[in-house]
């Protein structure tokens, strides 16, 4: 996957790296598609406050294509089996 085409991710990415205990995970049609409508981001988290630090620093919607962040605990990803069912892939 050659993420070099959304500068923005890499921005995600660099921005996540600065958080404590967040992952970063890309699913949906970024995964599987060469121009896709968004980007799909999970966020799986330990600390809310990583999750709400990281919405804060960019309209992260606002880039094309937009990308769309869902948190979730790694409790909730367990019990939705999310990451399986959507075959997310691990950035971070």
């Amino acid at each position: 996957m050659d993420l070099n085409r959304w500068p923005h991710l890499e921005l995600l990415l660099e921005t996540a790296r600065r958080l404590p205990s967040l992952q970063v995970w890309l699913f949906g049609s970024a995964a599987r598609s060469k121009t896709p409508a968004d980007l799909d981001i999970l966020l799986v988290y330990e600390d809310r406050s990583s999750v709400v630090a990281l919405r804060a620093m960019q309209p992260w919607e606002d880039f094309c294509p937009p990308c769309h962040l869902i948190a979730m605990t790694p409790l909730e990803v367990a019990e939705y089996d999310f990451i399986v069912t959507t075959e997310a892939t691990r950035l971070l």
